[in-house]
């Protein structure tokens, strides 16, 4: 004879590995980028140095409450591995058993032989940061972009000397490039341990 539960509601949630934690707020700064509200904010911000791409980074991380999908050629030393990128990441995936983060890296070899505060932070917190291997059939096709919520869109278009663009609110060209990410992501390669790489 089946008998009922006596709790009236059962609830899935995403296990963590960590406590929920509130997120700090951005502190904008008109000297680097302007403050913007994720999918509200209807402007175009144009990056035109490394400091206004990091804190374009951290400011979306910190907007996002969802997810944030990001696509980068060696895990960019110099954008991210670096205290205050990781911190916001490190917030904005414990923020929520909801949250959905995945990073695409076309050759990892520099970050693991580096030892960066990225993969050093997914080791920590495996089970809230998913990051894979673009399959070497994507590689020519790959941009350098992080998508927040499917609305923001961040790309790097060059690395010397460093440029970039922002869109807070971008709908369609996010959900564009967040298809193409969730296309390569299929074809990616699985990592199970960044020391078991293939390089």
């Amino acid at each position: 004879e089946f008998i009922t539960p006596e709790t009236e509601h059962l609830t899935i949630v995403k296990s963590a590995e960590v406590n929920i934690v509130e997120r700090p707020k951005m502190v904008f700064s008109d000297e680097l980028i302007p403050q913007f509200q994720l999918g509200v904010s209807d402007i175009r911000i144009e990056l035109s140095h490394l400091v206004m791409l990091q804190q374009a980074a951290i400011a979306l991380l910190n907007e996002a409450q969802r997810e944030i999908l990001i696509i980068t050629p060696d895990l960019e030393h110099d954008r991210f591995d670096n205290d205050d990128f990781c911190e916001a990441l490190s917030a904005f995936v414990r923020s929520s058993r909801y949250t959905n983060t995945r990073i695409l890296i076309a050759d990892p070899q520099l970050a693991i032989e580096d030892g960066h505060r990225v993969i050093k932070l997914m080791r920590r917190i495996s089970s809230l940061i998913e990051i894979r291997q673009v399959h070497e059939h994507d590689l020519e096709h790959i941009q350098t972009i992080i998508i927040a919520d499917n609305v923001g869109l961040l790309r790097c278009t060059n690395r010397d000397p460093w440029q970039g663009s922002l869109l807070p609110k971008g709908t369609p060209y996010a959900q564009q490039m967040r298809n193409q990410f969730m296309e390569f992501w299929e074809r990616a390669d699985e990592i199970t341990d960044f020391r078991e790489l293939k390089i």
